[in-house]
């Protein structure tokens, strides 16, 4: 096993797991059930190679009060099911999402599934009434009715908790979990060592997937995951891509106030400290657990894991409902974004700008969506996502149809051809995109030029500093009444861990954010990244 499982990810350790940073399942079977096939597993996968079944994971939540892109809805193949939208926060989400793709999902689990909806629904209408009641009484009776709320709720929405992780176990097969026909693993003496994408999907595979974990646990892989996907190689890039704190309900992101008073400073510092080593020691033990070749080694060290940071995560819940109760006491978060530090002018060219950025991605999006809805019937496997300065795409041919692989036969040359010209296409698309982001860059640098001059000020914090109230002022009309229940979700004091979950599981189905394609389920590492 490699003894150094953040090589190559210096950058990662230093800014993205905080250290030293400041404030800025698998299949029900008989035993254990994790969805990382043993290599006894992987080697009879080797012997009937099935073709990997697409996987469907949710997409990430926004930060709060960011503006949101639209593009069109994905179809073709691999297009997520529409009928996943509803789901879209759930834990079982992809093992749901393979179910609908496939048309796998029985009548009876489908009655499951309807009535754990049905009971959340009824949860958060009763949690919105409250919220809805107290919105015009004081703060220290608002809290206490919603406390109130919390104790009335706890059995129910503890008992829908248990009831979403037995959905994702029985939603799950042995062939269908992301790891089920992975031939490589984290923690190989590997000479190449692993990117942070592919560490980033082992992390998101195990929130989703293993058996064991706690839902603290499975919410923290995903913020792990978030922060791989936008790791890069040099420290003040890295702040700038992840300026945001994720804060319960994970994988909530949000920037406090500038002027945080110093008691409520130091608790922020206290829990960054406190989650980051919870972070870091989850992420070595899955480091280490995925690179274990052998079941009988690898057996209960995740869920020792788990009974041993159900503590400190109790911990860390408490040091941010204080945190909360320090903010409202200082100011509301609902006004963070409130009043724009630049004159009109300035104001307006920060605006123009962010509508260029959102036209430019929304167009590049339906371009992309349009070629591969051409495309669908290539034996191919596309996918692309947009990061802070371009476009990243991949297209791939795929080897077989799923089952044996002595029936299929292999891609044409025509095939190939025709997944080539696609991916010239994507290309020619990011290409497109790339130029375009680089002109609002460039516009970006003359705005920060234009706030320093005008503002006076030369220290580029400073500068940055105004530049980012302005941009949230710019998005505060769109999304003060899409954002409000995530506001509350994160700051109203009072709720409970679970209340918060529930309300911010209802804002992302409000949000309607765009379904991610499927992901074929890996196989053999690719040759490069």
């Amino acid at each position: 096993m490699n003894p150094h499982p953040f090589r190559g990810l210096k950058i990662y350790c230093r800014v993205v797991l905080g250290l030293g940073a400041g404030i800025a399942g698998g299949a029900e079977v008989k035993g254990q059930a994790t969805g990382f096939p043993s290599m006894e597993d992987r080697s009879q996968q080797r012997e009937t190679r099935l073709e990997p079944m697409l996987i469907f994971f949710p997409p990430n939540p926004p930060p709060l009060d960011r503006n949101i892109a639209r593009g069109s809805p994905t179809s073709g193949r691999g297009a997520a099911p529409p009928t996943l939208a509803p789901y879209v926060n759930e834990i079982f989400y992809p093992a749901l999402g393979s179910r609908f793709y496939y048309k796998t999902l029985s009548e009876k689990l489908g009655q499951r599934v309807e009535a754990y909806r049905q009971e959340k629904q009824a949860l958060q209408a009763e949690l919105r009434g409250e919220l809805e009641r107290g919105q015009d009484a004081d703060r220290p009776t608002r809290r206490a009715a919603l406390q109130a709320l919390a104790l009335k709720q706890a059995a129910r929405l503890a008992e829908l908790e248990k009831t979403a992780e037995q959905l994702r176990r029985d939603l799950s097969t042995s062939d269908s979990t992301w790891s089920a026909l992975r031939q490589w693993r984290l923690g190989t003496n590997d000479r190449r060592g692993f990117s942070p994408l592919e560490i980033g999907q082992t992390m998101r595979g195990y929130a989703f997937y293993h058996d064991g974990l706690q839902p603290a646990q499975r919410r923290l892989l995903r913020e792990i995951a978030i922060e791989l996907a936008m790791a890069t190689d040099r420290a003040e890039t890295a702040v700038t891509t992840q300026p945001y704190l994720f804060f319960p309900p994970e994988p909530a992101r949000v920037l406090l106030p500038d002027d945080l008073t110093p008691e409520v400073a130091a608790k922020v510092a206290a829990y960054q400290t406190k989650k980051t080593h919870l972070k870091k020691e989850l992420y070595d033990e899955v480091f280490r657990y995925d690179g274990q070749r052998w079941g009988f080694l690898r057996a209960n060290a995740l869920k020792t894991l788990a009974e041993q940071q159900a503590g400190p995560f109790d911990e860390l819940e408490q040091l941010a409902e204080e945190i909360r109760v320090g903010l409202t006491e200082t100011k509301e978060p609902a006004a963070i974004s409130e009043r724009s530090p630049l004159p009109p002018v300035l104001q307006a060219r920060v605006m123009a700008m962010m509508l260029s950025f959102t036209t430019a991605q929304q167009e590049a999006a339906n371009q992309v969506e349009e070629i591969l809805a051409d495309a669908k019937e290539l034996p191919m496997q596309a996918s692309f996502r947009f990061d802070g300065d371009g476009m990243r795409y991949v297209v791939i041919p795929t080897r077989a149809s799923r089952g044996r692989a002595e029936t299929v036969p292999a891609a044409t040359t025509a095939a190939l051809a025709a997944i080539e010209g696609v991916r010239q296409r994507i290309g020619a698309i990011a290409d497109r995109y790339g130029r375009r982001v680089a002109e609002i860059i460039n516009e970006k640098e003359a705005v920060r030029i234009a706030i320093g001059e005008t503002l006076g000020r030369s220290q580029a914090t400073a500068i940055d500093a105004a530049l980012f109230a302005a941009i949230r002022v710019a998005t505060a009309r769109e999304t003060m009444n899409l954002y409000r229940d995530y506001r509350i979700a994160v700051f109203q004091p009072g709720l409970s861990p679970r209340q918060r979950q529930l309300l911010f599981d209802a804002v992302m189905e409000q949000l309607n954010l765009p379904l991610p394609r499927g992901e074929l389920q890996p196989i053999m590492r690719s040759s490069y990244w």
